[in-house]
């Protein structure tokens, strides 16, 4: 018996080991923890046994249980998430965005929200997860883009940023009307500061769906979406061959800029651009920022942030949708008014007059009858 009660002593005190024995595991047990665990069953069977059952709610007090989930729900704390990709971006970065975003909180700003609009395939989710630092709209290769728009607020230092993603503004070589009505869904009820226009900036080619896709954007918002709009170039990471980066980019942008101010008359939009590269392999500099082979080695983040600052502070009054509202400058019902009053004039006195002096002369000359 002594012997046995050691042997006893000794499976206690050794720890418990997991093996898999045909694909399953097991854990080892004692004899005296398996007694302990009856027990326990036993005890638990007997506390189910005296519990009282269930009694079924009444409609008044299911509604007040409803009615309190509710309120608890509403006491909740709301609104935008802390921008936690800014703490994992390189310091320098993070000080260079606190720096920029202070010129909007110095005039009282608190907030900017940035809708990002362009054809599918411009890399508009890309340069929103990049900017935040953050996986928050799905990008990949091959992979369907999203028919809806997307929302996503950060707040920093007391300051709100709001990116919003949406669809791609082509279906096959013509608008589409789904993508066109996400667009504004997504401006629905909401103050916009600026507006990114996206384009690759290895196409090369502006051609008729593009301008298609300008006038589309005036008439169903107005010239007021393009005087705060930013044209940001994806695949930043370019080598061009025939001309050196830098006079390619601007001769990108100038060639983009001018399509857009030819296709909607309109010379006086100023269209600044922002170059981006949302790649992985893009390069670095020695504080671990991502940089463009430009010549200044420009850290893109903070410069793409502070073009759209300056566009937000440089318009005073945010753009505010209304889809009531008919933005488009080819509304029939507005060509040509002006010539309304003149033409009722030469109707009532020239042409009138002139008919009847007619009917008149040929009824005495008995040429009259009756139609």
């Amino acid at each position: 018996a002594r012997r046995h009660r050691r042997t006893t002593q000794t499976k206690m005190a050794e720890p418990q080991e997991e093996y898999e024995e045909d694909g399953e595991e097991y854990e080892e047990v004692t004899d005296e923890e398996e007694e302990y665990e009856e027990e326990e069953e036993e005890e638990d069977d007997e506390e189910e046994a005296a519990a009282p059952a269930p009694q079924a709610m009444t409609p008044q007090a299911a509604m007040l249980q409803a009615m309190q989930q509710a309120q608890a729900q509403a006491q909740q704390p709301v609104g935008p998430k802390e921008w936690a990709g800014l703490k994992d971006m390189p310091a320098k970065t993070q000080a260079s965005l606190n720096e920029v975003l202070s010129r909007m909180t110095s005039k009282g700003q608190t907030e900017m929200t940035v809708v990002f609009v362009g054809k599918q395939g411009a890399g508009k989710s890309s340069t929103l997860n990049s900017v935040l630092n953050e996986r928050v709209a799905a990008a990949a290769p091959f992979q369907p883009e999203t028919l809806r728009p997307l929302l996503a607020s950060r707040r920093a230092a007391g300051f709100t940023i709001s990116l919003l993603d949406t669809p791609g503004l082509l279906e096959g070589d013509s608008v589409s009307q789904r993508g066109m009505s996400s667009v504004k869904l997504a401006m629905k009820d909401r103050k916009v500061h600026a507006v990114v226009y996206m384009d690759r900036l290895d196409s090369w080619r502006v051609d008729n769906s593009d301008r298609a896709v300008f006038k589309a954007l005036a008439d169903n918002f107005g010239m007021d979406i393009w005087e705060r709009t930013v044209l940001g170039f994806s695949h930043g990471q370019l080598s061009p061959t025939q001309l050196p980066y830098d006079q390619f980019v601007e001769a990108r942008a100038n060639e983009l800029r001018s399509a857009i101010r030819g296709t909607l008359n309109a010379p006086h939009l100023e269209l600044p651009h922002a170059v981006i590269e949302n790649g992985s392999r893009c390069a670095t500099n020695s504080d671990g920022e991502k940089v463009l082979p430009d010549k200044e080695r420009t850290a893109w983040v903070p410069k793409f942030v502070s073009t759209l600052v300056d566009v937000a502070t440089r318009v005073l009054d945010p753009m505010e949708f209304d889809e009531q509202k008919t933005y488009s400058r080819d509304d029939p019902n507005k060509k040509r008014r002006l010539l309304i009053l003149p033409m009722l004039a030469l109707q009532v006195f020239v042409l009138r007059p002139f008919i009847t002096n007619l009917i008149r002369a040929d009824i005495k000359k008995g040429k009259g009858g009756r139609v």
